[in-house]
Order: C-alpha cells, then structure tokens, then sequence
C-alpha cells in the first residue's frame, strides 16, 4: 500500500488518499446571471450549492465556499461548511482560488466552480493522483477544447503563485495555465477508466438544469 507521507484518507477502492480539502466557487464576477446568483439555482429539489456540497463531502476532509458575498450563503450551508471571502474581491475565480487554498486545512484542495452540477469524486481521485505523483502544482481534466482548471486539484502550496496572480490583477483564469506547473488528465483517459466527462460541464443558465434530467437522477 501506497505512503504518501502525510495525513491520509482511505478511498471505497481501499487505497490510500492524501487528505483533500473540497472548494466551492460561488462568488465574483459571473456568478450573478439571469439576476440570480447560479450557486442558488434550484436543480432537483436543491440549490446547486447544496448539491455540490452533498456530492462533495464524502470524500473530503472539509468543504470551503469562496464568495464575495459570505452573508448571501449562511443561511443555506451546514454549520461545518467554512465560507472564506475572496481573497481581492473582483478578481473573479482567481480571488476565490487564493483565499481557499490559502485557509484550506488539506495538503490538496479540490476545486469546483459553482455552475458545475456533476462534481465527480471518481474524476477528483484520478486528478489527485496524477498531481501528487508528479508533483504538479494541479491536475486538470482536459478535451480538444483545452484543460478545465475549474474542476482541478491543487497542491495547496501554490496558494502563493495564486495569491500573486490576485495581487496583480493578472488577466486571471487564462493566464492560470502559464503560472502552475500542471498535468493533464485526458477525456479519453477517464473514458478508458468507465468516466464521463459530464462533470466539466457548466450551466448557463436554470433552463440548462431543467431539462438536462437532473430533477430525476444525478451523476456522480
């Protein structure tokens, strides 16, 4: 069995997992659409918040929500739910990235925009694992499209580069890819592995949730 030199979890499969903090983006530019805040979008009974943190938290140690606006999700999250502001509001996803990994309590973090309805802890365990092997900075799933760094896993102790990128008003998520030393998980990789590559999709609006059969069932 595998040592990984640091606290660990123990995964369904019986392997050995380092420890993984989970992070929600809900807050910053674009996360106000349709006058509405879309990690409060209903989606099968629940607000896409709820979902994310349901699907999310088996499988990690801690779950942080990053938002410009903390006031907005406290009524709604769990008490053990942490909600961090923004590190350098309006720096969109790049201020949330710094503020979570910085505060997480996990040698990894794995991060979840909050237009994502199908978190994938199948696909977080594969990227974790292709970070820590090689000692990535993060791990992201990618397509022809490119890779989606907002359903990644990241060492925490990038928080710096990130936190600089916040600082400097950088052009953000763009410029991400030119600032972390990352590996890539392919979407034909997970398709060998029996996984979709649904869980990097993002919805664009609440008529995306309705009639894309979330109200029936769910994919995990």
């Amino acid at each position: 069995m595998a040592s990984w030199g640091f606290e660990p979890d123990v995964c369904p499969a019986g392997s050995v997992f380092p420890s993984v903090s989970g992070i929600i983006l809900a807050g910053g530019k674009g996360r106000f659409m349709f006058g509405e805040v879309k990690a409060l979008w209903p989606i099968g009974g629940e607000t896409m918040l709820e979902r994310q943190i349901r699907l999310m938290r088996p499988w990690c140690r801690e779950i942080v929500v990053a938002t410009d606006t903390p006031r907005l999700f406290l009524p709604i999250v769990p008490r053990d739910v942490r909600i961090v502001t923004d590190y350098a509001p309006g720096r969109g996803p790049i201020g949330g990235m710094a503020a979570g990994l910085s505060l997480a309590q996990s040698r990894y973090a794995w991060i979840v925009d909050s237009g994502m309805p199908d978190p994938s802890a199948a696909a977080a365990r594969v990227l974790l694992a292709r970070c820590a092997a090689g000692g990535w900075d993060a791990a992201w799933p990618s397509d022809a499209g490119g890779p989606y760094p907002l359903h990644g896993v990241y060492d925490c102790a990038c928080a710096g580069k990130i936190v600089r990128m916040a600082e400097q008003g950088t052009p953000g998520l763009s410029d991400l890819p030119n600032r972390l030393a990352w590996a890539e998980v392919t979407e034909t990789e997970f398709a060998q592995m029996g996984i979709g590559f649904r869980f990097t999709r993002s919805a664009r609006s609440p008529c995306d949730l309705l009639h894309s059969g979330h109200a029936a069932g769910e994919l995990i």
